[in-house]
């Protein structure tokens, strides 16, 4: 079997009101998907995450870069292949656009692997149940989003059936994020305290069975972690997620010693087997959250899962991206032994609920059901390809 071709699409969702965590205002939500060609008919999917990057330059990349060296090659040589891509483009290649480039190429190779083994991915890894728990991930800010829409939101994913939450947090105009100032647009900010009432009602909304969720992407200071120590405690945190800046590794030690029933999450952004060896060294992560689409498609974000577990840490991959990396982290879920759920995003983004022709299938609790057909085992619906196609 031989590689082919290659094809590149990128997809643009432009939100009529847009969304914030606490320090990036979204307008738009974006996928860039890859697919690579056999002369066999099989054909592999892969996507890299965006992360508000420019689509042109990744196709680019792709064309220039990653294509000459994938043509011909055999689809089923998986390591090879990883390890080409990161060794002929070593000095540019092992962070930044290509390394995400590289990682669809991965997801793609794996979905071509199962495919001819006539496997769903999660079997071909080892897996041993097509069950994934998940949790609502939402309570973004927005504008004209006041508390009681908040409210309203959490209701909803409880009567889904969801048994765990999280919400954002940090996106305040006063001392508590300096971070906010840097950034283009502050629109929809609040102060303090009512960042504050916003974690209170999603207690109150959820009870204090359900466990809660707080994702700061990084603009709180350690000293404001640990002043509002007491009051995490209170509100029965399960973890933290990009609560400080990711290199304050002293911050971390800080948060340990006032807080430590409380887990700290994060890692999305990050890349490479190294990066999350210091992280766990430093006991700065409980929950490591590799983007798939990032951090080296399944051949190294397995790695990295391994990794975490050694250290007895938790895996749950980073899951803000269209309805083909959020299946790929599901297979890869299910087949490692460290994963407690996998975040189920719930803004509106068709790039995700139309994309793939068959919705995902969810039970009671809203667990995710893997189907059992080979491979990533999905179709793309071309009507929803045509509509938000950007490049």
């Amino acid at each position: 079997m031989k590689i082919t071709g290659i094809r590149t699409v990128g997809l643009r969702y432009r939100y009529d009101s847009p969304i914030a965590d606490g320090c990036n205002r979204c307008g738009n939500r974006e996928a860039f998907l890859l697919f690579l060609d056999t002369d066999e008919g099989i054909t592999g999917i892969g996507e890299a995450a965006a992360f508000g990057n420019s689509l042109i330059a990744m196709k680019e990349i792709v064309r220039s870069q990653i294509w000459p060296l994938l043509e011909g090659e055999d689809p089923q040589n998986i390591n090879y292949i990883w390890n080409k891509l990161l060794w002929s483009m070593y000095a540019g290649g092992r962070k930044g656009l290509v390394r995400g480039l590289s990682s669809a190429v991965d997801l793609a190779l794996w979905d071509i692997a199962g495919k001819v083994k006539d496997q769903p991915l999660y079997r071909l890894l080892g897996g041993d149940s097509n069950v994934v728990k998940s949790y609502a991930s939402g309570g973004f800010y927005q504008e004209g989003k006041d508390i009681d829409s908040l409210r309203y939101e959490l209701e909803g994913y409880l009567n889904e059936g969801y048994q765990a939450f999280k919400i954002k947090v940090g996106r305040t105009d006063d001392q508590h994020n300096h971070l906010l100032s840097y950034m283009p647009n502050k629109k929809d900010a609040l102060i303090y305290e009512e960042d504050l009432d916003r974690i209170r009602i999603a207690r109150q909304v959820i009870g204090e069975d359900k466990c809660l969720m707080l994702d700061f992407n990084n603009v709180w200071q350690s000293q404001e972690v640990l002043d509002a120590a007491g009051f995490l405690r209170e509100m029965k945190i399960y973890a933290l997620e990009e609560v400080i800046p990711v290199d304050d590794f002293d911050g971390f030690r800080k948060i340990r010693e006032s807080i430590p029933g409380i887990l700290l999450a994060g890692g999305e952004n990050e890349q490479g087997q190294e990066r999350y060896r210091q992280l766990l060294r430093e006991d700065a992560l409980d929950i490591v959250q590799s983007n798939l689409g990032w951090s080296g498609g399944i051949t190294e974000v397995r790695r990295i899962a391994d990794l975490a577990g050694s250290y007895g840490k938790f895996f749950s991959p980073h899951s803000f991206c269209s309805g083909v990396l959020l299946t790929a982290n599901l297979h890869l879920a299910a087949a490692l032994p460290n994963v407690p759920f996998v975040e189920s995003e719930e803004n509106s983004n068709p790039l995700r609920t139309e994309l793939i022709k068959d919705s995902f299938e969810r039970d009671k609790n809203m667990s995710f059901i893997l189907s059992e057909r080979p491979g990533l085992g999905i179709e793309l619906n071309e009507e929803t390809i045509k509509k938000y196609q950007f490049i």
